[in-house]
Order: C-alpha cells, then structure tokens, then sequence
C-alpha cells in the first residue's frame, strides 16, 4: 500500500521554475488555470490517496457532475479504483495536498509496443490550453526524475494502472497515426524525441524546435513573447 504522504513528498518538484498557471489562466475566460478549472479537466484520485486526502485536508470533495448527461460519460470514462474529485480552486491550494493527477498534469506515462514504460508523453486534448504543451522545453530535469520515481512506484502498488496508461499509450499511437503526426515524448534519459506511431521508432529532437499550439503560438511569434 502507497504511503501518500511519503509519496507526495517525494514527487513535489515544480514543473517548471515559471508558474505556469498564470501563463495560462489569461486565455481562459474565467480567468483560471485551465488545469484548476472543472470545465476543462476533472481531476481523479484513488480510493487510498482519497481516504489520505479526505482525512488530512479540506481542501478537496467529491466532484458533482453539473447534468446527467455529464455524470453519464465520466462514469464511463473513470477507472476502477478512482473518485472524481474537486478542489476549492487554485487560490486555495495546498500543494502538499495535490493529487497525483495535480502534480502529472499533462503528462502521462508513456508505454511502447513492447511494454517499456521510456517517458512522459503529454494529453494531447490539451495542445490548445496548456501552456506548458507549447513550451516542454522548460520542464526541469528533476520533475521528470520524480515523476518517473512517482509511476514506477505506482505500478509496482498497482500492476493495473501499468496495463491502463499501456492502452492510452496504444490509443495516443492510433490518434496521431491517424493524422499523420509524431508522438512527442520527454524520455526517461533526459532527452526528447519525436516518436513514429507507425514503428514506434525515436528520433531525437531539439526541445527548442518543437511545436507550440493555439494562441502560443501566435503570441510566440510577437515581437515581446514574454509580455
């Protein structure tokens, strides 16, 4: 059984050294992060973190699906062993209490063919939103460390979750099959690469040279990007 409070204090580090949530949270109409925002993702926790959280913090609670069209599909969605969940918004958060999904967001753990689990790769539902989507060469070496740390861990407690993120690593390899796109991937050696979903076969890239989406890349583009 995962000790959660061991757990997340070994997998604390920030994501990057810019807060990325206000980097973000201006192209959202309501002002927030988009990954703190309910509209756009709804985060999960397993049942052992959840009694951890409910019984340490107030700060989360039970998501409640605002119809039940909505409840509906993220019932279908949620896997065994998991609550939706809610927290009481960004500018109250404790980040000691950050659910594992808080601290990955938007990563995964990325799976190959042969059940290799070699980095993260990111949700790409996300491109559009994230910021940090459009600038993975900013994610600092000692996150990807503690992720990497955080989910051999997790698979070893839950041998499931490992066969789950191999599926979502299949279906992100049909995904960008279909639209003829590489698989971006930060790799478990430091490196990034540029994944055929066709072969699986890695081709190691610049993290400078490497997309950006929606609104950054237009304000990329601008004389003062920073600004």
């Amino acid at each position: 059984m995962i000790d959660f409070e061991d757990f997340y204090r070994r997998f604390d580090d920030p994501i990057t050294a810019l807060d990325c949530g206000t980097r973000c949270a201006p192209y959202n109409e309501y002002g927030v992060p988009f990954c703190c925002d309910t509209r756009h993702a709804v985060p999960t926790a397993y049942d052992a973190e959840w009694a951890y959280l409910s019984a340490n913090t107030q700060l989360w609670h039970v998501y409640v699906p605002d119809s039940q069209a909505h409840a509906v599909e993220l019932r279908r969605q949620l896997p065994d062993g998991q609550v939706l969940v809610e927290c009481l918004g960004h500018r109250h958060c404790e980040r000691n209490f950050r659910t594992l999904v808080c601290r990955s967001f938007p990563f995964f753990p990325y799976l190959t063919r042969e059940r290799e689990f070699i980095g993260l790769a990111y949700y790409w539902e996300y491109e559009d939103r994230c910021w940090l989507i459009s600038n993975l060469q900013l994610v600092s070496q000692a996150y990807r460390s503690e992720f990497l740390d955080a989910y051999e861990q997790l698979f070893r407690e839950f041998p499931e979750e490992r066969e789950n993120f191999r599926q979502f690593s299949i279906l992100m390899r049909r995904v960008f099959g279909r639209r003829m796109r590489a698989i971006t991937l930060l790799h478990k050696n430091g490196c990034y690469y540029k994944i055929s979903p066709h072969n699986g076969r890695l081709r190691r890239v610049l993290p400078d040279c490497l997309p950006k989406f929606s609104a950054y890349r237009i304000a990329a583009a601008m004389p003062f990007p920073d600004e």
